[in-house]
């Protein structure tokens, strides 16, 4: 059964990210994210510890392991780096140099990872399941946007002279 179980889990995340993907081809046009190299490093190193928690999520979902999820959804809304190695001055640079769309996407992913952990905390499965498809679609949005670089299977499919 738990087999079976992270095997829907996982094709359930691989669909959801697939619709998030094929949606942010539509978006209209991408900013760009200026940070001084300091901010954009811990900007990086923050990047790495969320993807280490989000590839935990999807199995302790299917294994029912509540307290991994709890703890790690936690781990990811308040941020790994980023809210504890920031100086004030970082912070100030931070909210002067982000878009506001970039804030707010951000504002969404962690509130999604705050739901994620209240779920855990009540041991709901549908529920869970649910705000890991979200809290997915909140990475692939900003990525589309603020990563194309990184991620350049974002840009749309038109460019890649594929059409319906």
């Amino acid at each position: 059964m738990n087999r079976t179980l992270t095997i829907f889990v996982l094709l359930v995340s691989m669909a959801i990210v697939s619709t998030a993907i094929r949606a942010q081809g539509r978006e209209q046009h991408a900013e760009s994210l200026a940070l001084p190299p300091d901010l954009m490093g811990l900007v990086r190193a923050e990047m790495r510890e969320i993807t280490i928690g989000v590839q935990k999520i999807p199995v302790a979902i299917a294994q029912a392991d509540w307290d991994l999820l709890r703890t790690t959804s936690e781990s990811i809304r308040s941020s790994y780096i980023m809210a504890k190695a920031l100086t004030p001055e970082q912070v100030e640079v931070l909210e002067s140099s982000l878009p506001a769309r970039f804030k707010q996407i951000d504002s969404d992913f962690h509130e999604r990872a705050g739901n994620l952990a209240d779920a855990a905390t009540d041991r709901d499965f549908e529920l869970a399941s649910y705000h890991y498809s979200r809290l997915i679609e909140s990475c692939a949005r900003c990525h589309s946007l603020y990563a194309k670089d990184r991620f350049p299977a974002f840009d749309p499919i038109e460019k890649h002279g594929h059409q319906h």
